[in-house]
């Protein structure tokens, strides 16, 4: 315990009557100080404790809030009695006599006076720089630097000491204690802290994300689980520890999930005192059932019909099998655990056929959503418009005064925190509001930024089919060009970040794309030489990039924030309520990210483009992946089939579609033999010439005859023979043409042979 808390009722008294001595005030003021301060003191002092604090912590005045006052009772009423115990209370925790909860610093408020005493009392050289710094940074206004101060004070009150003693752990504690939107967004003073290097230089480079848990050890991963079988524990730890090199943060921590509690737990919870891996086909099946019924561990669609129960049985039986192999290399450490699975192959019977179901659901979902993604498109286009012309409007109009836009006037607001005003608002922000709900403020600031984030989006996703982590995770940097070495022409390129794989892809950057990309660079350096560095949080693996320039970054507050994956969900939902674009049933349309992808590799594919090609646009390891991606309409079907009549027909003249005469029929019949050759059979089409000089020995068109087998031996001898005799005599010219035949011989060669294989077909003989 600290001295000052530890002083007498008598050296508490005199430290306020010192304090308040240098005040100038009005003369009864001191007394009232002081005699409030004894009023507070008398009350504390009926509690246990051997200092100040002890006492006002068992007075539970802390969690009491801004009605503490009610538990001293007394006499007094109304704000005199409020006035003073708050007054006396402040002083004593500026002398640093108590030590408050931070539920009590943010729930009374305290006077400017307070806060410049406490700055003076406990360190004012540490809060000189807090206010240089602010000084320096242009987007501060007056109150964000007053409310950075004055955070930093209330942590000096709860901890005591200096600001140099602060740590990242006092910083958490007094982050997680604020309550409010609002409170938590003014989080400057973390910022202070970083650049004053009083924050070691490795600390999260926001307050956020330094609140927020980082990556779970192994062990951690499992207790979290509270498995009652200690040896059972400590194997899902060491078989974890095995798995963990050849997998991502994200992978192992489902891969927890699913054993240590959708198999382990849920045993240990219907199956009390169990503590061995060989489990009876009773036990096992009811697992098994209970698995397939309804979900009932986590946040999300507890209590239905758990759709991927075949997941959760592949990773327990893989979870098996690795211990039975491990246990033939490693027999003392893995032997002991070795168990026939409980999972077999008629568990997996279904796994296919749900697999196909999924594929369906996915594939119909994207035959629906694929017509609706043109309107999505133009309401994104609308709303962007819309919101910029809105803001142009009443950028354009003086405070309090009319503007109308698409037929809807509106007002703009003159708040007294407006800076034009006077005010020490936020910058740049613009109010405005409809006479029929003056209650009804809007902020076309915030209006503009999410109509042009919407459409930027949209226009990324649905160009690119790149995934949703890679498109917000694409910076500055991610842009680079490559000359055609045939041409010597530039082609932009867009440098894909992986985010599922290890592999890096490239994607041609066409002319719309551009000019998104343009409008977004100039949209976030707002008049700057450059996008501004910032570093992003991946939900995923729990981790902080280094500080780059993000394209996907907006103003938030004091600081520039990454886009999150949820924030462009809230978009996307935005532009289809304003669209009122619905599904074929009515009820309304729902676009994920991950659709735009699924749309792009069936448009692509159905467009000609090769799938291998697709899979490496998407960046998938296995062409299966990507066919598992495309929808195939039976319109398409159609279509394309009509196109390839269509085609033909256009290739060919109409008098061919007529009833042939004899003498055409007989040409027909004479073409087939003009093609008969000494080798097989020519396999141009009818009525077409040879376009290959007849040198039908190198001619692709060539059918070859198994049956003239030996006489293509006896070219191919011939062959070989000029070729030596060429070398021979110097005909290094006939060298290369006998080569080219010799090599189209022996491809000829191989045809043949294939051609008079026998497969093994079993053949019908009539009788």
């Amino acid at each position: 315990m600290w001295t000052a808390s530890q002083q007498s009722f008598e050296e508490v008294v005199a430290a306020v009557e010192a304090l308040e001595s240098d005040q100038p005030r009005r003369p009864g003021h001191r007394r009232e100080a002081v005699a409030g301060v004894r009023k507070l003191l008398d009350w504390l002092v009926r509690f246990p404790g051997e200092s100040w604090q002890q006492r006002w912590h068992a007075s539970s005045v802390d969690q009491a809030g801004k009605e503490w006052i009610d538990l001293i009772g007394g006499h007094e009423e109304g704000p005199v009695r409020r006035r003073t115990f708050t007054g006396a209370a402040w002083r004593l925790i500026v002398l640093d006599v108590i030590r408050p909860d931070y539920a009590w610093l943010y729930s009374n408020m305290a006077s400017k006076l307070t806060f410049d005493r406490c700055e003076e009392l406990r360190d004012p050289e540490g809060f000189a720089l807090m206010r240089r710094l602010c000084q320096q940074d242009r987007r501060l206004q007056p109150t964000d630097s007053q409310f950075s101060l004055r955070q930093l004070a209330r942590v000096l009150m709860h901890n005591g000491g200096r600001l140099a003693d602060i740590t990242l752990e006092d910083c958490i504690e007094a982050y997680r204690a604020q309550d409010g939107y609002s409170s938590r967004q003014h989080s400057h003073w973390y910022s202070l802290l970083l650049t004053a290097g009083i924050l070691p230089a490795d600390s999260p480079p926001t307050i956020y994300g330094a609140s927020r848990k980082g990556q779970f050890t192994i062990e951690e991963l499992v207790d979290r689980y509270d498995v009652q079988c200690r040896p059972i524990r400590d194997l899902f730890v060491a078989y974890l520890y095995e798995r963990r090199p050849g997998m991502d943060y994200n992978s192992i921590r489902y891969l927890a999930s699913k054993l240590v509690l959708l198999f382990w737990k849920d045993l240990e919870i219907h199956e009390p005192g169990i503590n061995s891996l060989h489990l009876s086909d009773e036990v096992a099946q009811c697992w098994k059932q209970r698995l397939h019924d309804v979900v009932r561990y986590g946040a999300n669609r507890v209590g239905q019909k758990r759709q991927d129960p075949y997941t959760v049985l592949m990773s327990v039986r893989a979870f098996y099998a690795d211990l039975s192999h491990w246990a033939l290399q490693d027999p003392a450490r893995w032997a002991p655990w070795a168990a026939p699975t409980p999972v077999d192959s008629r568990d997996l019977a279904g796994m296919t056929k749900a697999q196909k179901h999924a594929r369906s659901r996915m594939h119909q979902r994207t035959r629906e959503l694929a017509p609706l993604l043109p309107r999505l498109v133009d309401a994104a286009i609308a709303h962007r418009d819309a919101t910029r012309e809105r803001l142009d409007a009443a950028r354009r109009t003086a405070p309090g005064h009319q503007f109308t836009v698409a037929g809807q006037t509106l007002r703009r607001t003159a708040p007294v925190t407006d800076p034009t005003q006077g005010g020490t608002g936020r910058k740049g922000v613009i109010r405005a509001y409809a006479d029929s709900e003056p209650d009804v403020v809007r902020n076309l600031t915030l209006e503009a930024e999410r109509g042009f984030w919407g459409w930027a989006l949209v226009e990324v996703l649905r160009h690119t089919g790149a995934r949703i982590e890679e498109v917000l995770e694409i910076t500055h940097r991610s842009f680079v060009s490559y000359r055609l070495p045939s041409t010597g022409e530039i082609v932009p390129m867009l440098q894909i970040t992986p985010s599922k794989t290890d592999k890096e892809r490239l994607l041609v950057i066409g002319p719309e794309l551009a000019m998104v990309f343009a409008e977004i660079i100039t949209h976030v350096r707002q008049g700057a030489e450059h996008i501004p560095l910032i570093s992003r949080y991946d939900a995923a693996e729990r981790t902080y990039s280094p500080t780059l320039p993000f394209l996907f970054q907006r103003r938030w507050g004091l600081r520039d924030h990454e886009i999150t994956k949820n924030y462009v969900m809230r978009l996307l939902d935005e532009l289809v309520a304003t669209a009122k674009i619905t599904n074929n049933d009515g009820s309304p349309a729902k676009f994920t990210p991950h659709d735009f992808r699924r749309i792009f590799a069936t448009e692509a594919v159905a467009s000609g483009l090769p799938v291998h090609i697709t899979a490496k646009i998407l960046g998938h390891e296995s062409i299966a992946t990507t066919q598992t991606y495309v929808a195939i309409y039976d319109q398409d079907v159609i279509d394309h089939h009509r196109a390839f009549i269509a085609r033909r027909r256009a290739l060919r003249p109409s008098e061919e579609y007529r009833e042939p005469t004899d003498s055409e029929w007989d040409d027909f019949l004479g073409h087939f033999a003009q093609r008969k050759l000494e080798l097989g059979t020519c396999g141009r089409a009818y009525g077409t010439g040879c376009q290959h000089e007849h040198a039908c020995i190198r001619c692709p068109m060539l059918r070859p005859d198994p049956t003239q087998h030996d006489r293509l031996e006896q070219i191919i001898a011939s062959l070989t023979e000029r070729i030596a005799e060429a070398h021979d005599q110097g005909w290094l010219g006939e060298v290369d043409g006998l080569q080219v035949s010799l090599d189209a011989a022996q491809l000829k060669l191989v045809q043949m042979q294939r051609t008079a294989t026998n497969l093994g077909i079993p053949t019908i003989r009539k009788r």
